[in-house]
């Protein structure tokens, strides 16, 4: 791009002044790589100024082009006239027409001083025409580094973007799988707590069946033994227990009397 910068320096054209070397210097030195959405936008504004130089180089250039052919046309044909001029003059000197050789010798010296005045004209022209030739050959690479440039910057950030919302989307999903993680870490807490109630209350429950089996045992010592009294000594004793024979209640009564008495 140095040779790029020389010749727009050098060429001294309306469109360099207008478009500037420094927007240019810009445009190489601009990196897509690290350009952002509001630069990309900036480098396509200047890249629409660019393709109206474009378009204004094409334009001079295609006009200069036209302008030199036709000098070429004119120059040439001027060159043929000449030519013809002179085949009549040593046609006519062969054949001893001098006043013709000479009239035509005349002819032929004004024809050969336009030639002169048009072979500098013809080489501007086409050196015009080659120059801006150039030009807009040379702005078109401009416009083409920079279409380029705005392209693969686009196409970078694009890639960016996309990236930051895969990365996005994998936060997301890891947060989901550590509240998943952390949910299930949870319920198996959970579990073990109740694990550890139940056993506890099985614990206390085989406390509690022991506790009565303990006392049915303490009963059954501490009641009389009915497995091996007998049955004939019982019933005495049932019958023992009641009143005597011949007592009666009133008699009962009087003795307890008689007895008060006595006290």
């Amino acid at each position: 791009m140095a040779g790029l910068f020389d010749f727009l320096a050098a060429f001294g054209k309306k469109q360099i002044q207008e478009m500037g070397d420094s927007l240019t210097r810009a445009i190489v030195a601009w990196d897509p790589e690290t350009a952002t959405e509001a630069e990309i936008e900036e480098m396509i504004k200047e890249l629409d100024k660019i393709t109206v130089e474009a378009g204004k180089a094409k334009a001079d250039f295609e006009k200069e082009q036209k302008e030199a052919e036709a000098v070429r046309r004119n120059y040439e044909r001027h060159l043929q006239a000449a030519e013809m001029l002179n085949g009549q003059m040593e046609a006519a000197e062969k054949g001893g027409d001098l006043v013709k050789a000479s009239d035509l010798q005349s002819s032929l010296g004004r024809l050969v001083d336009d030639l002169e005045a048009l072979k500098p004209e013809l080489e501007r022209e086409e050196q015009e025409a080659r120059e801006a030739k150039e030009f807009y050959d040379e702005i078109m690479v401009v416009a083409k580094t920079s279409a380029d440039k705005v392209k693969q910057a686009r196409k970078i950030l694009e890639n960016a973007q996309n990236a930051m919302k895969r990365a996005e989307m994998e936060k997301r999903r890891a947060a989901d799988r550590a509240a998943k993680a952390e949910k299930l870490a949870g319920l198996r807490k959970d579990t073990g707590g109740m694990g550890i109630a139940l056993a506890s209350m099985n614990k206390q429950m085989e406390a509690a069946k022991a506790q009565a089996a303990a006392s049915d045992l303490k009963a059954k010592l501490l009641a009389p033994d009915q497995t091996n009294r007998d049955e004939n000594i019982l019933a005495a004793l049932k019958q023992a227990g009641s009143s005597s024979p011949g007592l009666t209640l009133s008699s009962n009564v009087s003795d307890r009397l008689a007895a008060l008495r006595k006290k």
